[in-house]
């Protein structure tokens, strides 16, 4: 079951408690480590208050150095738009996105910055219904919409798997939360962006939408003249449920919701070229109605997708347990699978007992798209994908033949026991994009996890990939807090931040950045070279889930909400070696 990402803000803003803001913290240290970092909060402080807002801060800051001061761009989920100055924090100038009537607005993906614009996706709200879903482009050095890209409101008809019927996209049951992603176009001004939706629930009908706008297209031609081309995910006119959760039936579905949004990579051999690797969430997977929930697919500009699936070994798809030598066939798509020697997914409530591993998946709403996929270069040249399952394990894919799964390693145990049951199971264990660095050329991967209950470990992982008889395989490299002592299971209950990495310090050690939420959240700096961690800071605010903290100038910044007010704001941090 999901409860609705507006829902949940609200659930840990009611963790609020009392908090004093002092001018300057210092960071706390193992002393026995060579290299630390201190923090000094930059704002808000006394003497250096931070502006507040009545509304969340979902999505993430961005940074704009185009004008004569660095400005802080918050994007609040009322549709305000505000500019704060880097150094002080006060507020420079703000707009809302436009609206009509008795609309009111919602803003819950991160924008995008295109020159010296801003593309903001947003959604406009009447009587508690999502009535529309619009993008506008803000100019920063004007400070105002720009009129040379008119309002463009998102609609599109796609036929449906039947090839009779059309599946209309659908404002009321669509919600986007992931990045909108920008892409140059050769030869053109302003090239492409990237929009994606599922929805805020799991009430039907809902699907994955993927939206190609042509920027270019947009700005001679007007709205109409905008979007270039549309996927469905599972394009299917009727979603019939018996049930209230819809992706428990494996129906429909597919939605597009990471808030890393849709990853663009440049094509193997043509920097010129781009593809796209998008995760999609619960709902129904059969390759004979071309139904790609819970699934990563490779797409080209365009949106053109073929699964590349071998036709004879995928005939008769068996949704609930898919063939082993079918899935392995597909170029285009990864269908994730159990790898030899991984223990059965079982949660402790039971209720995966009668099921298959794709079944469990569905129930356990353990969506593969929570998380972001992320591509990288072996020493040997060859590109892999890494897949982070919401199941709590980790999945190593050949980055050209999608069908190749190398390894899955689970790296955080399943939320709950007889005795301590899980308390949110929606949840999953990892909502994350990985991010990536190289230790004497050998790849790192991070990946941030949590655990609704008081039993099991949880925390952030790295790994290795490192070849075993000539193929790729994870390796656990450490993981921090140490999953023996009683902070693994204190902290890290409730998705973390997205990580961050820094190299700082006079040893240019990396430094990767997490925020564990909480009602006084903690940033923590964990050296990647050996976990050790170099800076412990308790925050004045809880912090934001899932927010992409913003690095500028050796300075943090990351939203935050204020414990005994439930105000929204930012809070910065400057990073300084101690040696």
């Amino acid at each position: 079951m999901k409860i609705s990402v507006i829902q949940f803000w609200l659930l840990i803003t009611l963790l609020a408690s009392t908090v004093t803001a002092s001018h300057r913290t210092r960071s706390i240290v193992d002393p026995k480590l060579t290299n630390t970092i201190s923090l000094s909060r930059v704002f808000p402080t006394e003497r250096n208050p931070s502006v507040t807002f009545d509304s969340s801060i979902i999505a993430s800051p961005v940074l704009d150095v185009s004008q004569d001061q660095a400005l802080i761009i918050l994007p609040v989920s009322n549709g305000q738009i505000a500019a704060l100055d880097s150094k002080s924090g006060r507020l420079v100038w703000d707009v809302h996105v436009p609206t009509s009537g008795n609309q009111s607005a919602q803003l819950i993906s991160t924008p995008v910055k295109v020159n010296n614009k801003l593309v903001v996706l947003y959604q406009c709200v009447e009587n508690g219904i999502r009535t529309s879903h619009r993008l506008a482009v803000l100019d920063l050095q004007q400070k105002q919409w720009d009129t040379t890209f008119p309002i463009l409101e998102l609609s599109a008809e796609v036929m449906a798997a039947d090839g009779v019927s059309t599946v209309n996209f659908n404002p009321p049951t669509a919600f986007s939360h992931s990045s909108v992603k920008h892409a140059n176009k050769p030869g053109f001004d302003w090239g492409l962006i990237y929009a994606a939706f599922g929805n805020s629930g799991d009430t039907q009908p809902y699907h994955g939408w993927l939206f190609e706008i042509d920027l270019d297209a947009w700005h001679q031609h007007g709205s109409s003249q905008a979007i270039s081309h549309v996927l469905l995910t599972t394009p299917e006119a009727e979603c019939p449920v018996t049930m209230e959760y819809g992706n428990q039936e494996m129906i429909c579905g597919g939605g597009l919701w990471t808030p890393a949004g849709p990853q663009l990579y440049p094509t193997e051999g043509n920097a010129q070229r781009f593809e796209l690797f998008i995760a999609t969430g619960n709902g129904q997977i059969d390759l004979d109605r071309h139904d790609y929930a819970n699934t990563v697919m490779r797409l080209q500009p365009g949106l053109n997708f073929d699964a590349g699936c071998d036709k004879q070994l995928c005939q008769n798809f068996n949704p609930g347990q898919p063939d082993q030598a079918c899935m392995a066939s597909c170029k285009n798509l990864f269908i994730p699978r159990p790898a030899e020697g991984n223990p059965p997914l079982k949660p402790s409530n039971k209720e995966c007992d009668n099921k298959s591993f794709w079944e469990c998946l569905a129930w356990m709403d353990y969506d593969l798209g929570a998380s972001a996929p992320l591509k990288f270069t072996l020493k040997n040249g060859q590109s892999v994908l890494i897949q982070a399952g919401k199941d709590g394990a980790v999945y190593l894919i050949d980055a050209n033949h999608l069908g190749t799964q190398y390894d899955r390693l689970p790296i955080v145990a399943l939320c709950g026991t007889p005795t301590d049951l899980c308390k949110a199971s929606w949840m999953g264990m990892i909502v994350t994009q990985p991010v990536l660095t190289y230790i004497e050329d050998a790849p790192v991967v991070i990946v941030p996890t949590f655990v609704p209950d008081q039993s099991h470990a949880a925390g952030v992982v790295a790994l290795k990939v490192i070849e075993e008889e000539g193929k790729p395989k994870l390796m656990r490299f450490w993981q921090f807090p140490n999953p023996s002592t009683n902070k693994a299971i204190q902290t890290f209950r409730n998705h973390p931040s997205l990580p961050v990495i820094t190299t700082t310090g006079s040893n240019n050690h990396t430094v990767v950045w997490i925020i564990d939420i909480a009602t006084h959240g903690t940033l923590y700096g964990i050296r990647v070279l050996d976990g050790a961690v170099v800076a412990e800071q308790t925050l004045l605010g809880a912090g934001r889930q899932l927010a992409t903290p913003l690095i500028y100038n050796e300075t943090l910044y990351l939203p935050s909400i204020m414990p005994t007010t439930g105000k929204s704001f930012v809070e910065a941090y400057r990073m300084e070696s101690l040696q």
